[in-house]
């Protein structure tokens, strides 16, 4: 009897083990090792996705005294949100705070700014991680996230370090990735791990649903597909 493929929806490890050090983290890894000793302020942020949530959970994994929360959109009161998210953080001595990236509604952009200022109150040490326009943040949260430091990450350059990265976010998902397969969309895909991303996610949720193994072949048949769905006149010529 043939095995049935589940499509299970996994919750990412993002575990120490699973974070690859490349030369576009070198620096932000750097400055949060020191912030890890001497406290601060922080601002990670990057101008596409680069990792910046992975590298949060595996220095909370890693360090249990620091407090991890990550924020989602909301519309409720700004101080319900706060107090929500001071109970999450539960008096820890340092704090790391996830916000998703891209414009945040005003109650938890106004959320925000309360909970950088009760940092600042409490003395708490603070990297806020986020990747948008600051200048499109209220005028209180947008100041009060430019006096934190900045921090940038950069994504990954080369195709070694784009092919590792890809494959260690893989294994945290659990899925089951043929180094191939990447190779594959490396050279017909662009180049941009937040799309080289969302393209392996699509393929690993296609084939689950189609009960097919995720290989070289099947891959090369979807991007043959999207290319026809995108640019059928290219794949009429070849």
């Amino acid at each position: 009897m043939r095995q049935q493929l589940l499509d299970l929806r996994l919750p990412p490890d993002y575990g120490h083990g699973n974070w690859v050090r490349h030369a576009g983290a070198e620096e932000a890894q750097n400055r949060l090792a020191l912030w890890l000793v001497h406290g601060g302020r922080l601002w990670l942020t990057s101008g596409s996705p680069a990792g910046k949530t992975h590298l949060l959970h595996a220095l909370a994994a890693e360090h249990p005294h620091l407090g991890l929360l990550t924020i989602a959109r909301s519309d409720a009161p700004p101080l319900r949100q706060v107090r929500t998210w001071l109970a999450a953080l539960d008096s820890r001595a340092s704090w790391l705070v996830d916000a998703p990236a891209g414009a945040l509604p005003r109650a938890s952009a106004l959320a925000l700014f309360h909970l950088m200022e009760r940092a600042r109150e409490m003395h708490r040490p603070l990297v806020v991680a986020w990747r948008g326009d600051a200048d499109a943040l209220p005028p209180e949260c947008a100041s009060r996230l430019k006096a934190l430091e900045r921090v940038d990450i950069a994504p990954p350059g080369s195709d070694r370090e784009l092919a590792a990265v890809m494959e260690a976010a893989a294994r945290a998902r659990q899925w089951h990735v043929q180094p191939d397969v990447i190779r594959l969309m490396l050279t017909n895909l662009p180049r941009d791990l937040g799309a080289l991303m969302e393209a392996l996610a699509a393929f690993e949720h296609s084939s689950l649903a189609e009960r097919k193994r995720l290989t070289r072949a099947w891959a090369a048949r979807r991007i043959r597909a999207m290319r026809e769905e995108r640019q059928p006149s290219l794949v009429s010529e070849t």
